[in-house]
């Protein structure tokens, strides 16, 4: 255990998927993390508040299975028990493309199908096990800093006390609606630059009863719609041999929210599949909504010499994400690889969380910027899209368009984009599909992706 400080304790403040991956990693270097946050945690595989959108479809790409299989010893077997489905990208995982459910194909990734709630509830599970870990129930109302300005301490409102917690230093993984940048106000440090788009998705989700156990229809379903189409569906299996179904819109008033509407909503996509599927299936759950009607990414990098020591964004607090691209879990869990980086070239001596915060928050930006870029390049093929256009966004917007014609009927090149799309490789791997002749859609960031 590497010691950092006099004090070698730190809070995390949010236990969503990106608080827990945090935990994951500083139990190895502190003597005590808390896990601050401000639900009733359960203790099984149910909803919170705080994650509403954990109703609707939540699958784990290749990249971000991959973290939390070495971060998380037992982890894969522990979900395979439990009931997650391992579906192979493109041959189990199909997909509605062009009026047609594109051919079965392997390109050797997969994706890990089940609820949130069962997701969270596994590494969470492992988290609470940590001898170091400290579960601390409580709503935080700001930062203490000391006579240097870094960080010293959060406080705590309406929760158990103490109503302060010591901490050298603190993850902020509170997420979309968290309230960081009024504590870093507070404190002196100016809030990050923000770039904004507004990508007005809306969904609605439901469990269902699922007959299939086997064979060909065992399988994820994926109509996302093609620009200019914007209605769509998702039907994936997972544990407890359900089916969980959600219906997307963009740029409308709404969804039906009741169940003669959401089965003759499905009914009418072009794809047919996922509502033979569901009509011999009985509905398990309330249908419930959600909107997300903008997404952001905070330039953390730009104001990261004026942050308080001892302050560091992770996950959905850095960047959020248009959902249909299920980008959001695969960037916290990749923005592990940094945080343990960083601590262990901070070391422990004078100035080591000034180190910290130099290591991290720009390797930190490198997958939430990537994924930020990937999902604006989509977004950009509506003509409803609104928002900050990237430049860079532009340019992998025309790329993609071509390595996906490229890649038709040729599964070798048809993996390199699904690398890129799971955040396994940089946007400018696409550039070898080009043939050499692809813009370079990040440059100049100078770094390796995690």
């Amino acid at each position: 255990m590497t010691e950092h400080g006099n004090t070698q304790q730190a809070a995390v403040i949010g236990a969503g998927i990106a608080g827990l991956i945090a935990c994951a990693v500083l139990a190895k270097s502190f003597q005590r993390v808390f896990l601050v946050d401000q639900d009733d945690l359960p203790d099984g595989a149910q909803g919170r508040k705080a994650t509403p959108q954990a109703v609707h479809v939540h699958a784990l790409l290749q990249s971000g299975r991959d973290v939390l299989a070495r971060l998380f010893p037992g982890f894969e077997a522990a979900a395979r028990s439990a009931g997650c489905l391992d579906l192979k990208v493109r041959s189990q995982w199909r997909t509605f493309s062009s009026g047609r459910w594109m051919e079965p194909t392997d390109t050797g990734l997969s994706i890990l199908s089940q609820t949130r709630p069962l997701l969270e509830h596994l590494l969470r599970t492992q988290v609470l096990a940590l001898p170091v870990v400290r579960l601390v129930k409580g709503r935080v109302c700001g930062l203490e800093t000391d006579c240097r300005g870094g960080v010293a301490a959060v406080r705590l409102a309406d929760g158990q006390s103490p109503e302060r917690l010591r901490a050298e230093l603190v993850i902020d993984a509170t997420g979309r609606g968290g309230h960081g940048d009024s504590w870093l106000t507070a404190v002196g440090c100016p809030a990050p630059p923000v770039e904004t788009s507004f990508p007005e998705v809306r969904y609605t989700s439901a469990l269902f009863s699922r007959s299939v156990t086997a064979g060909d229809e065992l399988a994820g379903w994926l109509n996302l719609a093609d620009a200019p189409a914007t209605c769509g569906a998702v039907l994936a299996p997972v544990e407890r041999g359900r089916w969980i179904a959600t219906a997307t819109d963009r740029f409308s008033c709404g969804l039906p929210k009741d169940e003669e509407g959401f089965r003759g909503f499905i009914a009418a996509l072009s794809d047919g599949r996922i509502a033979s599927l569901l009509a011999r299936e009985r509905l398990l759950t309330d249908i419930r909504s959600f909107r997300i009607a903008s997404v952001r990414l905070k330039r953390f990098d730009a104001i990261a010499g004026r942050l308080p020591e001892g302050y560091l964004p992770i996950g959905d607090t850095l960047a959020t994400f248009n959902p249909l691209y299920a980008q959001g879990m695969a960037v916290a869990a990749l923005q592990a690889r940094p945080l343990e980086h960083a601590l262990a070239a901070a070391g422990a001596g004078e100035g080591w969380r000034r180190r910290l915060a130099e290591a991290y928050v720009p390797a930190a930006m490198v997958p939430a910027r990537w994924a930020w870029l990937l999902g604006q390049a989509v977004d950009l093929n509506y003509s409803q899209f609104r928002g900050d256009r990237c430049p860079e966004a532009v340019e992998l917007n025309r790329m993609l368009r071509r390595a996906f014609a490229a890649s038709l009927g040729r599964p070798r090149l048809m993996e390199r984009v699904d690398r890129v799309l799971h955040l396994l490789d940089a946007p400018e791997s696409l550039d070898s599909i080009l043939g050499g002749h692809g813009p370079a859609v990040v440059s100049g960031t100078g770094m390796t992706f995690p």
